[in-house]
């Protein structure tokens, strides 16, 4: 698996609660940042400033709620994992953002062994999720490559044509229709027609 410049960001808006899980987790060897708003993180974001791998957030926060950001990290292209990080009373909001997707949470005093053990967890999500886009994306631009006989009889494959149909559809030899496929599944690197039709369609929704 690749290996991905890896940055956590810190969203609360305690200064000594920020200052201090920045010092824990740059003691481990983590390069942080952190922000002291929901709003702050966005901007970062809108500023293409340095891509979060796992966010640290606080649920309840002035502004912008912890909840409220996490609904819009999707509209922000962000992909990294989240632990909220929240107090007794805010623990059924934080379970309910778990439910929505985040990563898990921490509760407030925070154990540092159990934050740098969940952190890690979570850049390891990050890692494979991130390798897992960066491959689809290659495959979409090798599509975006392909021949125009090659569109045409991938077009064609997509539909569950046998070679044969293909070959009298576009009147070419067999032999041509498997030379052109093995193209197709070379350039795309799938491994399977399935696959193949799990892109093409994926690349008619973009």
């Amino acid at each position: 698996m690749p290996n991905f410049p890896q940055k956590i960001h810190i969203i609360d808006d305690t200064e000594s609660v920020a200052a201090s899980l920045k010092m824990l987790l740059e003691s481990h060897g983590y390069s942080t940042t952190s922000h002291s708003s929901g709003e702050d993180f966005i901007e970062a974001m809108h500023n293409r400033d340095s891509e979060p791998s796992c966010i640290l957030l606080d649920v309840r926060m002035q502004g912008m709620s912890g909840i409220e950001l996490f609904q819009q990290l999707s509209s922000l292209k962000v992909i990294a994992p989240v632990i909220f990080i929240t107090g007794h009373a805010t623990v059924p909001m934080a379970v309910r953002a778990i439910q929505l997707g985040a990563f898990d949470f921490l509760e407030k005093p925070i154990d540092h062994h159990q934050l740098v053990f969940k952190v890690e967890a979570a850049l390891k999500q990050y890692r494979k999720t991130k390798s897992a886009l960066e491959i689809e994306q290659q495959s979409h631009q090798a599509l975006e490559s392909l021949t125009k006989r090659e569109c045409q009889i991938l077009e064609l494959l997509v539909t569950g044509l046998p070679n044969k149909d293909i070959g009298r559809e576009l009147n070419i030899t067999v032999k041509t229709v498997e030379y052109h496929r093995s193209n197709i599944m070379r350039k795309t690197q799938v491994n399977s027609l399935a696959e193949l039709v799990r892109l093409h369609l994926s690349q008619q929704q973009r």
